[in-house]
């Protein structure tokens, strides 16, 4: 006799409560309140033979990683006077030449701004509030910089324009491996199941993405890109990268990273056509602690491959900074 009452009970009780959830809703929707819409659905991309998910194929780009923003402590520091910006001291510098780097110094939000109001407002979106969370993302996007380190970095800067020396020349000028940092695209990603290869038109480089749960290299072997070993956790790929070479550079204001380096970036399938991009950067060489960017990778259907890109081929930017070369 217990149970049952119980068991009636529990009915009685489970159908008052449908009956109240029936009849808030309707005084919501007579109130003209919006029920709350559906939670979205979890993005299931397609996978290779042994279960990893799959990258769609073609060319993707970035956004969000690079130069400063405008307002970032260190974009401050070095405007006005910049040492890589144009004056009538520096009429050779690099950021005042039409083959040189007139766009690289503006932050990332001024750029993304430019091209965000070039789009019709239909296909705007959401961009403006994604651009917001994209960057450096710290609080007033100002680096923990170890106070050493950062009047290194400052001195180093004094020294690049004009070049005290060709380490002193920016590593776009001089056509140098990237690192993670520079260039956003186009890439192309190739993937199997036990690597993800990603090839850039922005100075040829090729990077390569071990899956197979291999370690890392031995610490004394040194790459400009660095030696990077990945596994998926659900629909991200987390890829931790060390063994660099100390000579890479994040943006012009913070010309070089050092060969404590150590990275950790977090590629998220979003659908077919984004991935929501992050990376940990740890330098404890120049910074009190790690620090995040964020970004985003989109496919660019209308991309068939990447294109040739020529940068060493041709340039006079080195005969323009040092001068002819000494004759025999």
């Amino acid at each position: 006799m217990k149970v049952t009452s119980s068991i009636a009970m529990s009915s009685v009780a489970a159908i008052a409560a449908v009956l109240l959830a029936g009849s808030t809703l309707a005084y919501a929707q007579a109130r003209g309140q919006a029920a709350a819409p559906p939670a979205a659905r979890a993005y299931t991309p397609a996978r290779l033979a042994d279960g990893q998910p799959e990258i769609s194929q073609g060319i993707w780009n970035r956004r969000g990683v690079g130069g400063l923003d405008q307002g970032a402590l260190e974009a401050q520091d070095h405007r006005p006077p910049n040492p890589l910006d144009p004056t009538p001291a520096n009429p050779l510098s690099v950021s005042s030449r039409s083959d040189g780097l007139d766009n690289v110094d503006r932050g990332f939000l001024e750029q993304f701004s430019e091209r965000l109001n070039a789009q019709p407002q239909g296909q705007r979106g959401n961009q403006a509030r994604e651009r917001q969370l994209m960057g450096i993302a710290e609080p007033g996007r100002i680096l923990p910089w170890k106070p050493e380190a950062d009047a290194a970095r400052k001195a180093f800067l004094l020294k690049t324009n004009p070049a005290a020396g060709i380490k002193y020349v920016e590593m776009d000028a001089r056509c140098a491996m990237p690192g993670l940092f520079f260039g956003n695209g186009p890439f192309q990603f190739l993937q199997t199941d036990k690597q993800l290869t990603i090839l850039s038109e922005y100075q040829h480089f090729t990077r390569t993405i071990n899956l197979d749960a291999r370690p890392h290299l031995s610490k004394s072997i040194k790459l400009f890109m660095g030696d990077s070993v990945g596994h998926w956790e659900g629909n991200t790929l987390v890829v931790d990268t060390t063994n660099f070479n100390g000579v890479t550079a994040y943006s012009r204001e913070i010309p070089y990273l050092t060969d404590a380096l150590h990275t950790v970036e977090r590629f998220t399938l979003v659908n077919a056509n984004r991935m929501d991009y992050e990376i940990m950067v740890d330098d404890p060489n120049q910074f009190t602690r790690p620090w995040k960017v964020t970004g985003q990778y989109n496919h660019a259907a209308d991309l068939p491959e990447i294109l040739e890109y020529a940068c060493a081929e041709g340039t006079q930017t080195l005969r323009n900074i040092f001068g002819d070369l000494p004759s025999k």
